[in-house]
């Protein structure tokens, strides 16, 4: 069946949507980093930004296609959910220095000042190698992709399993956060529980099938929680951005 042109539109829509949105909530979180300064809020949120950086990193990625790196679009699924955990890393690491500030006792945050350049520059490093060996290293890949735990949909599963704990900690978490951190605690919940929804949708139709839908149907399901995710993180990055200029 022809896709329906109306639903393609949709998809295409939401697609630069969610990309402007991460583009614009990484420039002002990057803007309400350096408002900060090396402060102890400027490291804690320079996670933040890394993170909503690489989702940014996704889109890009996506809308380069598998045809540009040479591989199979098996294979792109692989690569973008990679970073997606990395990205999702990164902003438990923010959350958990956040929580941590916001405690009666601080150093439980674990959080070392200058760490987040470190983590900063080992994301890069790895974002990049990710734009550069896709076709190097598709056999690799492809091994992974023809074996029973991608027919299960294993890296789903993880991606959706990474989203509902992070999504979980700061719900449990809110009340831990000091003001800064309850002005972006509600649209970060939204916005990590629309990206565990995503996983857990493309776990449903495309690898589980119990939802039996068209493609272009299940890729205007992961829009519409892509959508979400990223005018929520797009508001929590002008609240952001709002507060460092106080």
């Amino acid at each position: 069946m022809d896709p329906t042109p109306g639903l393609e539109s949709a998809i295409t829509f939401g697609y630069y949507v969610s990309t402007l949105g991460f583009l614009l909530a990484t420039v002002m979180m990057g803007a309400a980093v350096r408002q900060f300064g090396k402060s102890t809020l400027g490291s804690i949120f320079s996670y933040f930004f890394i993170g909503t950086g690489i989702f940014f990193a996704i889109t890009i990625f996506q809308k380069l296609g598998a045809d540009f790196f040479g591989i199979a679009d098996e294979s792109m699924d692989i690569w973008w959910h990679l970073m997606f955990y990395l990205a999702l890393i990164s902003y438990y690491f923010g959350l958990r220095a956040l929580i941590g500030l916001g405690s009666a006792d601080p150093s439980q945050s674990g959080m070392r000042q200058g760490a987040e350049k470190m983590w900063g520059i080992g994301a890069l490093v790895i974002v990049a190698a990710i734009f550069v060996i896709p076709s190097m290293a598709e056999p690799i890949v492809n091994a992974y992709t023809a074996s029973p735990l991608a027919a299960l949909g294993l890296h789903h599963f993880l991606a959706f399993l990474l989203a509902g704990m992070v999504g979980s900690y700061l719900f449990r978490a809110k009340k831990s956060l000091g003001q800064i951190g309850r002005a972006i605690a509600n649209p970060m919940i939204i916005a990590i529980w629309a990206l565990a929804l995503q996983h857990l949708w493309e776990l449903q139709f495309e690898s589980w099938k119990t939802i039996v839908v068209t493609t272009e149907v299940g890729e205007g399901g992961e829009k519409i929680f892509l959508t979400i995710a990223a005018l929520c993180v797009t508001y929590a990055a002008w609240r952001l951005r709002t507060y460092s200029k106080q």
